[in-house]
């Protein structure tokens, strides 16, 4: 849950500080496992509308967005980390279909190296504005770190990455090893919201436009580590 809560956030905070609102906004999300489902839930009460969902088996598309309580319902009736519906489209046709429909946020929560350039660019002429990882490594690159379809993608649209959407349960144990913390949910979610949103606001001290946000976390990452 506190995966898939971070990947939300993580949208919820970029508009926040970037400018917009997470709230009317079409989004995509890719697996429904653990993180991806949780993802979807934590976007949609914060008033996203979930259009599509694509899962190993299938997936699901509602091109005026799936409600809370539809969201609430598939996260619920899961077999395991598998999506479950009574109307699943198959795999091949939804993995045909779904890069295509309007949307502006994006979150891939499935496998790592599965989009494609040509998945991303259809994704982005048809608005697409974020990308909140859920997924380590999202794109089909052989790269560990920075491949060329992230590169493509970081100049073409907001793209959050791993490190900072995906920090949920790494956060979870950092703040238990603080001292004298509150062992609460409140206060768990609360601190990975904090710790997203500082992140997300030191990469707009350093560059205010809405691309290239994951060359720029690097970069800070990288003066922190050395």
């Amino acid at each position: 849950m506190i995966t898939g809560f971070g990947v939300a956030e993580a949208v919820k905070q970029y508009y926040s500080i970037y400018g917009g609102s997470v709230k009317g906004k079409k989004a995509i999300v890719q697996g429904f496992g653990n993180v991806g489902s949780a993802a979807a839930f934590y976007l949609s009460q914060m008033g996203a509308k979930i259009v599509g969902i694509i899962d190993r088996e299938g997936g699901l598309i509602n091109e005026d967005g799936f409600t809370f309580e539809e969201i609430t319902e598939l996260f619920l009736n899961k077999d395991g980390n598998t999506l479950v519906a009574d109307n699943l489209i198959p795999f091949e046709e939804i993995n045909s279909r779904i890069w295509s429909l309007q949307t502006e946020i994006f979150a891939p929560c499935a496998a790592s190296r599965l989009i494609t350039l040509h998945q991303i660019d259809e994704m982005i002429d048809t608005g697409l504005e974020v990308i909140s990882c859920g997924a380590n490594v999202p794109f089909a690159d052989k790269e560990i770190f920075f491949g060329s379809i992230m590169e493509h993608t970081d100049y073409r649209v907001s793209l959050i990455p791993d490190f900072i959407s995906n920090c949920g349960m790494a956060r979870v144990f950092a703040y238990f090893m603080e001292r004298k913390v509150q062992v609460t949910d409140e206060a768990i979610f609360n601190d990975t919201s904090e710790t997203i949103r500082k992140a997300i606001q030191n990469v707009y001290n350093k560059n205010q436009s809405k691309t290239e946000l994951s060359e720029t976390a690097f970069e800070i990452a990288l003066t922190q580590l050395i």
